[in-house]
């Protein structure tokens, strides 16, 4: 009985080791699968914005952002892909380890099996069973032969059923060797087509670059313009947060001098915390749309001497389209600068900020929920660009939206 106790151990461990591995595998594909399907999804949303700028011959500064924003994927697309082949080159080797490890035990049980079966042959040629039961001295001795017989015979029929499983792991091992196959096959014919359209974005992005370029005084001109924009919507926006912060530690009798913090209620610490531990995963402030201008200092994309200072992030949206906000809370301001308006919404010490609209939906002290449409955003006709700016703050420190935003 040994041998059938090993056996069916053997082959017990080598199935759990294969659900192991397989059930580890498929979570790692599961999830850069659907790594793939989001940068697809925001690929196509890219190319359907660029369809829609580049309508004009006359290349623009946000075509060159979506081709930037493009390219950036596809890259993430590619390296994904480079890891789906990396884990199923590495399945296609596990299985095929598997499968070598499988034929020789099944090859081993099936030689053992043949040797005993002769064996039972010869034994039961040479004495007869029945004989075999009767020559016993006494009716223990008969009791325990016949039980050994009737062992044997489950023991044999045992090694059959374990002989079979085996072979039935082989088979269902070989059609997933198969499917691998034919899977990396599938990943290395997108790799490549992937490859083909990251070539062709990189070749557009200089060509609008090299376009670009040719237009450098008129793009300086543009950019001091857009600057003296955006130091007269963040002056403001600080002067604002100024004022409410003293405004509200003098509704909390607080006029300790020189700091710059909120004074909040018990309801705005609870929103406070509230909107912290929602880090990372804010929806987005518009539907759909591209990061075309990051938080932080960045050199300009195309004017290399030029550096570009951004205190929220910028979104490349599509025509018509609604800010959102992105946590519930309440309108504290609405003011305009160069006959464009932004809307601030507070959240506890939090407040966020959502600028370059043309039409506002909300009021002043109106409560707002998560999502809730704040304004149309504003489509510049020239540009031919609809770009919402984005800002997050913490009293009077400035924060990068997109460790705030859901990825």
């Amino acid at each position: 009985m040994r041998l059938s106790v090993l056996s069916i151990s053997k082959t017990l461990c080598c199935l759990l080791l294969v659900f192991c591995v397989s059930g580890s595998f498929a979570q790692d594909r599961k999830t850069l699968e659907a790594d793939k399907k989001k940068l697809e999804q925001e690929i196509a949303q890219t190319n359907k914005q660029l369809s829609q700028t580049n309508k004009k011959q006359k290349k623009t500064l946000a075509e060159l952002q979506l081709v930037n924003s493009n390219i950036a994927k596809r890259q993430q697309l590619i390296k994904g892909l480079n890891q789906e082949v990396t884990l199923t080159d590495r399945e296609i080797g596990k299985l095929e380890v598997k499968i070598n490890r499988l034929s020789r035990d099944i090859e081993t049980m099936k030689q053992e099996y043949g040797k005993l079966i002769v064996s039972t042959h010869r034994h039961r040629n040479q004495y007869s069973l029945l004989m075999f039961i009767l020559s016993s001295k006494n009716f223990n001795q008969a009791w325990r032969r016949l039980r050994y017989i009737t062992q044997y015979d489950e023991y044999l029929r045992k090694q059959v059923s374990i002989i079979s499983e085996k072979q039935l792991v082989l088979a269902s091992s070989k059609e997933s060797l198969e499917a691998e196959r034919a899977n990396k096959k599938q990943l290395v014919q997108s790799q490549e087509k992937e490859k083909k359209a990251l070539e062709k974005e990189q070749q557009d992005k200089n060509k609008i670059v090299s376009q670009l370029k040719k237009q450098e005084s008129d793009l300086k001109k543009k950019l001091q313009n857009q600057q003296k924009k955006v130091n007269q919507l963040n002056s403001q926006i600080k002067k604002i947060i100024e004022a409410e912060i003293r405004q509200s530690q003098q509704k909390q009798q607080q006029t300790k001098s020189g700091t710059n913090t909120y004074a909040l209620t018990p309801a705005e610490k609870a929103l406070s915390s509230n909107f912290e531990s929602n880090k990372g995963k804010l929806p987005w402030p518009l539907e759909r749309g591209t990061i075309s201008g990051r938080f932080g200092t960045h050199p300009h994309p195309v004017i290399n001497s030029l550096t570009v200072t951004n205190n929220g992030i910028d979104i490349l949206t599509e025509k018509d389209a609604v800010a959102r906000a992105v946590f519930k809370g309440e309108v504290c301001n609405i003011e305009s600068v160069y006959g464009l308006k932004f809307v601030m919404v507070r959240h506890g010490a939090y407040i966020t900020v959502y600028a370059n609209l043309d039409q506002v939906y909300v009021k002043k002290g109106q409560t707002v929920d998560t999502k809730q449409k704040i304004g149309r955003v504003y489509h510049d006709k020239d540009e031919n660009k609809t770009e919402l700016q984005f800002q997050i703050w913490k009293n009077t420190e400035k924060l990068n939206p997109e460790l705030w935003i859901a990825r």
